[in-house]
């Protein structure tokens, strides 16, 4: 068991001897060289006049937990935004193990990690992988952002259901709350695909171009905005700009499931 929580600590980014601070509901802070999950309790790794031990506190007398940041967070987010899931997934694989135990209480990375993982499998078009780790996502999650993102690929979802009128519910929502770029980018999206949907190409396609005029550094949502934009246009009877848009996803983003999408949609016009 020692050996496989050092191992997952390392996988996670970082090493086991690195603090991580309990921060309990009266205030009171201890300092831990590392902690572990054992049922209703957090066990905290500390050095006592040379003696190392563990001491115990109850999850519900916790307020948080200071971990460190993982390194794969941020190189699992960058493989996304390059259109490289795979990659993406396999970096963000040991963070959520690692932090499986502790999702329920403040300050654990599972939840940020989590949406990388459903971002990385939407994707990939793994949307019946995506689906149940998002609403596990929207149950856990403390803070509104990410509870949002977890959101959006619900309504994903529900458009493939055509459940539009509670997609559409969803994605009006998260655009008038969030303040996040990449949040945004994605609502947008996940609003064109709802036009589109329902076969109102023009507003569609406002949509899906929201994205490159104003969220233009996210990415990650750059090749879903393009196909999607192409396809709005195919429907307008714009061929000539549908092909520009395509052979712009495909040599901007050739990774990118859209992009093998794009070749086989291109043959079509």
């Amino acid at each position: 068991m020692t050996v496989l929580f050092v191992a997952l600590a390392l996988l996670a980014g970082r090493s086991s001897t690195q603090a991580q601070t309990i921060v309990l509901k009266t205030g009171q802070r201890v300092d831990t060289t590392g902690v572990r999950r054992s049922g209703d309790k957090v066990m905290g790794k500390i050095a006592v006049g040379g003696t190392a031990g563990e001491v115990g506190h109850d999850v519900s007398a916790i307020a948080k937990i200071e971990f460190l940041e993982p390194q794969g967070i941020k190189r699992a987010a960058e493989f996304l935004s390059q259109g490289d899931a795979e990659k993406a997934l396999a970096d963000i694989h040991p963070i959520i193990t690692f932090y499986e135990s502790f999702r329920d209480i403040p300050g654990a990375w599972w939840a940020p990690a989590a949406v990388i993982k459903v971002s990385a499998l939407a994707a990939l078009q793994r949307d019946v992988e995506a689906e149940p780790l998002a609403t596990m996502i929207q149950k856990t999650a403390t803070d509104p952002e990410t509870a949002r993102v977890a959101n959006l690929r619900i309504a994903s979802s529900l458009v493939k259901r055509q459940e539009y009128e509670k997609a559409a519910q969803i994605v009006d929502a998260a655009i008038k709350e969030s303040t996040r770029p990449d949040v945004l980018a994605d609502a947008w999206i996940t609003k064109g695909n709802v036009l589109m949907a329902q076969n109102q190409w023009d507003a569609a396609l406002l949509a899906f171009l929201r994205v490159p005029v104003f969220y233009r550094d996210e990415k990650l949502y750059m090749p879903q905005a393009l196909l999607g934009s192409a396809r709005a246009y195919r429907r307008l009877e714009d061929k000539e700009r549908a092909k520009k848009t395509l052979d712009e996803l495909i040599a901007g983003f050739p990774k990118s499931a859209e992009a093998a999408t794009a070749k086989t949609e291109l043959q079509k016009l």
